[in-house]
């Protein structure tokens, strides 16, 4: 069962600082990068390359997969690494991993959208406090269990209170079953208490928590699953939008 799944007295048979080229390690070093924003949106790392805000790094430093090859980014001036990862858990924690092994960095700002499971607007920012761990990543890295605590939410959310940010908080339910989020599953989770759903939270945590990382998670809300599907912002925020929730994530490194 994959609930018997962690053993923490048991060396994986990956490392991944042994998987990553030495080349790769080597080239990363002059970067000093210690803390990196992980995004999912290509249109969003093109526009900030667009305005001047990103640069590249060595050629040597790409992260990815036999699928794709994704190049590292930093904002200028700043020891702030930015990488486009990829969608769900799997993906996105092998993306910590490697990123950690390569550069040393500590901490992780993830922001990308979700799905509102109860009456939310449309672009509205949320701050998970607990995650239901409906996806396969997490149960290696932690002991069994339906939830996961967002460790820093609660340093996240005294930020935005600086910032004088908006958001709401609440827990999300992580799914890798992005076609298979039934009515049943909905009424479950929100009867729980989860007022959003996304694909990563729960796994990046569990991850963070087991290589001693620290992660500062946030969302926004795209589209409803309240009553009947409907799409709203999915796919389709204004750039505008975008680059606003970057920016966030940029104070949010400044000040941790």
């Amino acid at each position: 069962m994959i609930t018997d799944s962690f053993n923490p007295d048991s060396r994986e048979l990956i490392d991944p600082g042994k998987a990553i080229p030495e080349k790769t390690i080597e080239a990363a070093k002059k970067y000093r990068i210690r803390t990196f924003i992980l995004v999912f949106s290509h249109k969003l790392v093109d526009e900030l390359v667009k305005q001047g805000v990103l640069e590249i790094l060595d050629s040597e430093v790409s992260f990815g997969s036999s699928a794709m090859k994704n190049p590292v980014y930093r904002i200028k001036g700043t020891y702030t690494g930015v990488l486009l990862t990829g969608i769900g858990a799997a993906m996105s924690a092998a993306m910590v991993e490697e990123l950690h092994a390569a550069f040393n960095c500590r901490n992780f700002i993830v922001f990308g959208s979700c799905g509102a499971l109860v009456e939310i607007p449309e672009g509205k920012l949320i701050v998970p406090v607990e995650a239901y761990r409906d996806e396969g990543i997490s149960y290696h890295y932690a002991e069994a269990g339906d939830y996961i605590r967002i460790r820093n939410a609660e340093k996240l959310t005294k930020i935005f209170d600086e910032l004088g940010v908006e958001y709401v908080s609440g827990k999300t339910w992580t799914t890798d079953a992005f076609y298979r989020e039934t009515e049943a599953e909905r009424d479950r989770r929100v009867s729980e208490g989860c007022i959003c759903v996304e694909m990563e939270c729960s796994a990046l945590q569990a991850v963070c928590n087991f290589r001693g990382l620290e992660l500062y998670q946030f969302v926004y809300a795209a589209d409803s699953l309240s009553g009947n599907w409907t799409r709203r912002i999915l796919g389709n925020l204004e750039m505008d939008a975008r680059t606003a929730y970057f920016v966030l994530a940029e104070k949010i490194a400044e000040r941790i």
